[in-house]
């Protein structure tokens, strides 16, 4: 699959928009609007077969190098807990295949 039509680009811009919204709406609460991005990240993972590490570590970089960018306080805020969100993620899976590969 080549990299710029992967699923992961799809997620990324999701969460470029999602973090749009939560910039514009100061009502939104982080937590649920961060949920719901994990959520779909997690459908994601349980749709298919794959390297879902890879999966969520193309996502985390290309949002990495957009919070990089970001100006605005709560599109930062919404990027970067999306950021460290993937990475608890990462490591739960890598621990979870660890374990079971013992």
């Amino acid at each position: 699959m080549i990299d710029e039509y992967g699923p992961y680009v799809q997620m990324g811009t999701l969460a470029e928009q999602m973090a749009t919204r939560y910039q514009m709406d100061a009502n939104l609460e982080l937590g649920s609007h961060l949920s719901h991005y994990m959520d779909e990240v997690e459908v994601n993972i349980a749709a298919d077969r794959f390297d879902h590490v890879g999966f969520m570590n193309k996502i985390r970089g290309r949002l990495t190098m957009t919070l990089a960018t970001a100006a605005e306080p709560r599109r930062r805020e919404f990027l970067h807990a999306i950021v460290v969100a993937l990475q608890e993620r990462i490591d739960r899976h890598s621990l979870d295949a660890a374990v079971d590969g013992i």
